[in-house]
């Protein structure tokens, strides 16, 4: 009887397992040890140094619970996952080679984008790989909660301005509705002027929708709530991304209502205890007011959602088919 070993004995997930670690290894090695970007600072960082960075900002905070929320999902499928039968596919040892490929890209040119997407080809690429399609299709859902992770700080400045305008013009025109004067300057909402009061103009209030304000700090961590909400409250997929998109005006409308508290609080108690002093740090009423934000998106979400189930799941009732009854004349004997 021979003592050796070979490579086909071992057990499929073995080998798996073995090629999982090795995987790993290389990402920890490429992600948390190799400087990577420098960006606009002196020296090349890693991309975990550059995610812990921007992770500390107020904006792009709910990125440190993108891979523990994905990791808990994934974990919470085992038992699934175990059934699936392992058929590992070519097209994920590709799909690997391209995100290396995309990773060095990314070295070469500082740019810390290349490197996050590079991350997110490779853990598709290593699903695919090692399990097969079966298990990649049933881990998507984790997977797409990834992209949550990386910080897009190139978003900033465009899509919070825009949103910024936004904000001015809904508020403005809902303020007008009600018959409140206001003056648009850029992107501030003034008190219009009461010569006949002797009131000036920006006595009563004047609201500057800042970058802080513009409502991007909570869009992408709504978006991430309501990913995570529409996965668990609605049935199909198509329903999914549907309560998924409506997040979007939901958090438009909830930091609209954050505003309009905001006015209404300068002009019953003051600038300064709405807002703050300029000098100082924001007010305490300001801080809270934050919260409105995430409790208005959520009443939103669980109130679209109900109504989907509720128009969604009703069937009309089908008519049960008549059924003929057949008569059988039995003769009367005498």
């Amino acid at each position: 009887m021979s003592g050796k070993i070979s490579m086909n004995s071992i057990p499929r997930i073995t080998k798996s397992a073995v090629a999982a670690l090795l995987l790993a290894g290389a990402v920890v090695l490429l992600v948390a040890v190799l400087p990577y970007a420098s960006g606009y600072g002196h020296h090349r960082r890693t991309l975990f140094q550059i995610l812990l960075r921007h992770w500390g900002d107020a904006t792009w905070q709910h990125g440190a619970l993108a891979f523990p929320i994905a990791g808990f999902l994934v974990w919470n499928m085992r038992g699934v996952l175990a059934k699936m039968p392992v058929n590992s596919s070519v097209v994920g040892l590709g799909l690997l080679l391209f995100s290396g490929l995309v990773y060095f890209a990314g070295y070469k040119a500082h740019l810390f984008y290349l490197g996050f997407g590079s991350i997110q080809l490779f853990i598709a690429g290593a699903c695919i790989w090692l399990w097969g399609w079966q298990q990649a299709k049933a881990c998507a859902f984790p997977w797409l909660m990834l992209t949550f992770a990386w910080p897009l700080l190139f978003l900033e400045e465009s899509l919070a301005f825009h949103l910024r305008l936004l904000m001015v013009a809904c508020a403005g025109g809902v303020l007008d509705a009600f018959g409140v004067d206001v003056i648009r300057e850029g992107t501030a909402l003034v008190s219009a002027p009461q010569p006949e009061n002797g009131i000036a103009a920006g006595a009563i209030f004047r609201m500057n929708i800042d970058a802080p304000c513009s409502g991007l700090r909570s869009l992408f961590a709504l978006m991430m709530v309501g990913a995570l909400y529409a996965r668990h409250r609605q049935k199909t997929v198509l329903r999914q991304w549907l309560l998924f998109f409506c997040t979007l005006p939901l958090a438009v409308i909830a930091n609209m209502v954050r505003i309009f508290l905001l006015i209404g609080a300068s002009a019953m108690f003051g600038q300064e205890f709405a807002v703050g002093d300029a000098e100082k740090e924001v007010s305490t009423f300001h801080f809270l007011s934050g919260v409105v934000v995430f409790i208005v998106a959520l009443v939103g979400l669980e109130t679209l959602s109900v109504l989907l189930n509720r128009v969604l799941d009703q069937r009309p009732t089908k008519t049960e088919p008549r059924t003929l009854v057949r008569t059988t004349v039995v003769p009367r004997h005498p």
